[in-house]
């Protein structure tokens, strides 16, 4: 008898809970959403595709180059630089600075780097890594020698020497072209050199395979080439 009681209580009270809990048969039909994936870019698919492959080539290049340690610094980024060409890459320098901008250039012993306002040379020497960082820039044109002018390639033809010694862009084509010969460019203009902690900013005034020469408000500075960590130029 006491455990009837018992029981009968319980459903008694179990009667009396409120029901917190609406019927199935009272709940509105639920919208059927689209369950995609957010898109991992912004670009056409067919554009990512062909930029994935790029990047994913350079990272094969640049993985090649750290695996081998028979090359030189200078051959070694010179090779790395080509492969990147087009690219924003990051460098990070001996003071473990990152200098960042669009590869333009892979000269003989030093990367030409653009930004927005000005451009970046990097000698190879003050590289300690490099990255890519970015997607590929609009694609830089590819020098080449198949549409100049007659006079031109006739000269080219039986006065090379002459006169690929006198045009830069002819010894960065041939050659890859050095610093020294590089800066010949930018006589007379101010830039800004980095050496050590220091950016001095200047008229360069001579250049020469060693050193260049930095003419200040009240002095002219001898700057080592080797001593270069990096040169701003206004574009």
């Amino acid at each position: 008898m006491g455990n009837k009681r018992i029981k009968k209580k319980q459903r008694k009270r179990q009667m009396q809970k409120p029901d917190f809990f609406i019927p199935k048969k009272c709940c509105p039909r639920r919208a059927r959403n689209p369950e995609l994936p957010s898109p991992e870019s912004c670009l056409p698919v067919g554009l990512r595709k062909e930029v994935d492959e790029r990047i994913a080539e350079t990272n094969r290049l640049l993985l090649d180059l750290a695996l081998d340690d028979k090359r030189s610094i200078q051959e070694t980024y010179q090779r790395a630089f080509d492969g990147l060409n087009g690219l924003e890459v990051e460098i990070i320098n001996p003071l473990n600075e990152t200098i960042s901008g669009v590869v333009m250039m892979a000269a003989h012993d030093f990367t030409l780097l653009s930004r927005e306002d000005y451009k970046i040379i990097v000698p190879y020497e003050q590289i300690e890594s490099v990255k890519a960082s970015g997607y590929y820039s609009e694609q830089l044109p590819k020098d080449n020698l198949k549409n100049i002018d007659p006079h031109l390639r006739r000269k080219l033809t039986f006065q090379f020497g002459k006169v690929v010694a006198s045009s830069p862009e002819l010894i960065q084509q041939f050659f890859k072209i050095p610093l020294a010969v590089y800066l010949l460019l930018f006589e007379g203009q101010t830039i800004k050199v980095r050496v050590g902690a220091l950016l001095i900013e200047g008229i360069l005034a001579n250049v020469n395979k060693e050193s260049i020469a930095l003419k200040l408000a009240n002095e002219t500075r001898i700057i080592t080439i080797r001593n270069i960590g990096h040169i701003l130029i206004s574009k």
